[in-house]
């Protein structure tokens, strides 16, 4: 049992009457070897009421299981932050791309306001207050939600490693996200067919078979451009997906802005995508012109460095000349664009919502649901066929190969 006392001469029939603070003395659990540990609490009927309060709470929480180190709990939120980043085994550890993510993330919304701070001091109110602040300064509300639940995990961690009691965030789900955080692409933001098409002329040559991956696979940007000889089969018309480029670099140093190869988003082993023709003939078009490097065949080098690949940085930049010299400036037309042009015409064609989401690497069918469903007119092969028949009907007169460059 834990005692309450004051340390002082007055003996402890005046202790109620006395100037001192009220003490509360406890041990952890363990027993006799368990550390002796005390809270001071002010003098007066008031201190003396929160010192009882104190020690039954401690007693209880012994009792249950669900004691904590009070010392745990006045860390600060910057150094249990950089223990979960850095916690988990070599399977359960954060990519590094991930990881420099996150520290992106911890410096750029978490730092300045929760950085300092001992982590058992921070409450729901003040996860209230951060959500404001963060709306003050003009942020969209699915990258504030997305935020949160990050912050949600690293509490659960937290709560979860004895470090805090309760989980301030507790009702947002830990490195996940809700519904909400998927927004429902509208119509106008999916390129028509002569648009792609207008776009994949404008670019530089050395990338036109990029658009094609992902207006044709349903690739990221990322995946796009760390396509590689050695996982495309040819014969049977498959592509490996199983590496992206992230441009949060953490590679020996080199720095934000250089790509380095990743393991694809949502996943540590990859897909395969079924690979139309149209796309299968601009990458044969990409390896006659311009070859490969490496020994896994990379399709994309650095257009400054030998040896390394490119960053997305370049890339934007020769997307956004590409959309100017096409005349799509009023289009607001992204690289991830030309996903929503495959996700399209795969739904136009009746491709099944769970096979497309299997193809463009979603996490489950319900995001694709949440992002195309409302594009429904009311599978490898049908996949081919969706993109060629869309190529077919809206270009059959300017699909002439004279055009490769």
């Amino acid at each position: 049992m834990g005692s309450i006392i004051k340390r002082c001469e007055c003996g402890a029939e005046g202790w109620e009457d006395c100037g001192h603070p009220w003490i509360v003395r406890w041990r952890e659990p363990g027993g006799r070897s368990g550390a002796q540990r005390e809270k001071s609490f002010d003098s007066g009927p008031a201190g003396q009421k929160l010192a009882v309060k104190w020690e039954r709470k401690v007693e209880r929480d012994k009792d249950t299981g669900s004691y904590i180190d009070p010392s745990q709990a006045r860390r600060t939120f910057a150094n249990v932050w950089d223990e979960w980043v850095n916690a988990g085994s070599d399977e359960g550890q954060l990519a590094p791309s991930s990881r420099a993510q996150y520290e992106s993330i911890y410096k750029n919304h978490y730092a300045e306001f929760f950085g300092s701070r001992p982590i058992g001091s921070i409450t729901p109110s003040d996860i209230t207050k951060w959500e404001t602040a963060q709306k003050s300064k003009g942020y969209k509300p699915y990258g504030i939600h997305g935020r949160k639940v990050v912050l949600a995990s690293m509490f659960k961690y937290a709560w979860a490693a004895d470090i805090i009691p309760k989980n301030p965030c507790r009702k947002a789900e830990a490195r996940k996200r809700k519904g909400q955080a998927y927004r429902p692409i509208d119509p106008s933001e999916v390129p028509t067919t002569a648009e792609v098409e207008a776009i994949f002329y404008e670019i530089k040559p050395y990338y036109r078979s990029a658009v094609w991956s992902m207006a044709g696979c349903g690739l990221r940007v990322g995946e796009a451009l760390a396509l590689c000889e050695r996982k495309w089969e040819r014969e049977t018309g498959w592509a490996n997906i199983n590496a992206q480029l992230s441009s949060f670099g953490a590679n020996e140093g080199a720095g934000r802005g250089t790509a380095i190869r990743d393991e694809v988003k949502w996943s540590r082993t990859g897909r395969h995508v079924p690979v139309p023709e149209i796309t299968a003939e601009s990458w044969r078009t990409h390896i006659d012109t311009y070859g490969t490097w490496g020994e896994e065949g990379w399709f994309y080098e650095s257009e400054m460095y030998t040896g390394r690949f490119p960053s997305r940085t370049t890339f934007a930049d020769r997307w956004n000349k590409a959309i100017s010299d096409a005349k799509l400036e009023h289009r607001k037309l992204k690289p991830k664009s030309l996903r929503h042009y495959f996700a399209s015409v795969s739904i136009a064609a009746r491709v099944p919502l769970p096979e497309l989401a299997i193809w463009m690497g979603h996490a489950s069918s319900k995001t694709t649901e949440m992002v195309y469903v409302h594009l429904l007119p009311g599978a490898e092969q049908r996949i081919k066929d969706a993109v060629m028949s869309a190529v077919a009907r809206d270009l059959s007169a300017s699909l002439s190969r004279n055009h490769w460059g």
